[in-house]
């Protein structure tokens, strides 16, 4: 099994790393989340404890169907390695700069 990827801080000025736990048969997943665009859009790249080693799924989300994707998994009893607020707070629109 390959090592999870990192980019150290948790955050950078652009992207905001949120680890979700896995459960409920899903993998562990490792969420690098750029700051939404004006029209709400957001990208991200997706890795997975299936395989950290593969390149991310890259993918373009609205900013809100995020939030509700990493909500539902918080119901759901899987962790984060943030606070959910700080989550909030980052996807929206002109969200608070910085991390943690």
């Amino acid at each position: 099994m390959s090592e999870r990827p990192t980019t150290g801080s948790g955050s950078s000025a652009g992207t905001l790393e949120v680890l979700v736990g896995g459960g409920r048969g899903e993998p562990e997943q490792l969420l690098l989340i750029e700051r939404p665009r004006a029209d709400g859009q957001v990208t991200v790249r997706r890795w997975t404890s299936d395989n950290w080693g593969a390149p991310p799924e890259v993918r373009e989300f609205s900013a809100s169907s995020l939030l509700s994707e990493i909500e539902r998994a918080v119901r759901q009893g899987r962790g984060l390695n943030h606070e959910l607020t700080i989550v909030r707070r980052w996807l929206q629109p002109g969200g608070a700069p910085g991390g943690p």
